[in-house]
């Protein structure tokens, strides 16, 4: 008897502990991929493309314009907005739901989104520019916002969204998979056809929609650190400088290519 009563102190115990570290774990998942991304975008030998390509894109670099427009990063905030005062398995059916639906978007443009590129004619350059144009404008908007009077939004708490309804639409499109992650998503499965370096690039957009789902389910607890509230605006302000860069880039680098005709 003595034994049982041990035995389920010590599962109690570990129970107790795995909750309370998971919060810590998912941060430190979050710091490790940032971190990997930034030093792998230095260190990886560029594969190669196409002439007229952006040949100086590595797989570091692929990985850390996939984290950057569609990591968890962007997805923290807007996910404990759209769940306030939501059941904890209504989080979890809409975390899991959008996953698969952003999987099925991304397999979806992995399949036909650079087929339907080459067959409209449409060039990379061309491509570049828009993906670019619309990242800045994103980017700018929550700059832009604290100039612009505030309009009252109606409220929908008379008719709230299913989590099926809430996880296709904003949670998976346009939340997680943003418009310029389309655009991105599209660019690389053009530079990197279906062969080996694809099958990279398709890996680590799954890896990184792996960890929006992390951050979905561990979002009640995150949000419960001390001072994390502060540290994401901070991490947001500068997510948004570097949207800003790449978009600035993406643009600089579509009009290079429209110029030189490299299509």
């Amino acid at each position: 008897m003595a034994i049982r009563q041990r035995t389920i102190n010590s599962g109690r115990g570990r129970r107790t502990l795995n909750a309370k570290n998971f919060s810590r774990l998912v941060a430190a998942i979050l710091v490790s991929a940032a971190t990997v991304s930034a030093a792998s975008a230095q260190g990886v030998a560029a594969p190669a493309l196409r002439p007229g390509a952006l040949s100086a894109w590595t797989f570091g670099e692929v990985f850390t314009f996939l984290f950057v427009t569609l990591g968890p990063l962007n997805v923290i905030l807007p996910f404990l907005g759209m769940t306030q005062g939501r059941s904890a398995a209504f989080k979890r059916q809409a975390a899991f739901t959008a996953f698969g639906v952003a999987l099925i978007g991304l397999l979806v443009v992995a399949a036909i989104g650079a087929a339907t590129l080459q067959a409209w004619g449409i060039s990379i350059g061309a491509l570049l520019l828009t993906g670019g144009a619309i990242l800045v404008l994103v980017a700018l908007r929550p700059v832009l916002a604290g100039y612009s009077p505030r309009a009252s939004e109606p409220s929908s708490a008379a008719n709230p969204a299913s989590a099926s309804e809430l996880a296709f639409s904003p949670l998976a499109f346009p939340t997680i998979v943003t418009p310029y992650g389309l655009a991105l998503l599209v660019l690389l499965f053009t530079l990197y056809p279906a062969s080996s370096e694809g099958l990279w690039v398709l890996a680590m957009a799954a890896l990184v929609l792996v960890l929006d789902l992390i951050v979905m389910l561990a979002a009640d607890r995150i949000a419960k650190i001390p001072l994390v509230n502060p540290g994401l605006n901070i991490l947001g302000c500068v997510m948004n400088v570097l949207l800003i860069a790449l978009g600035v880039q993406a643009v600089a680098d579509g009009l290079r290519l429209i110029a030189e005709q490299r299509f």
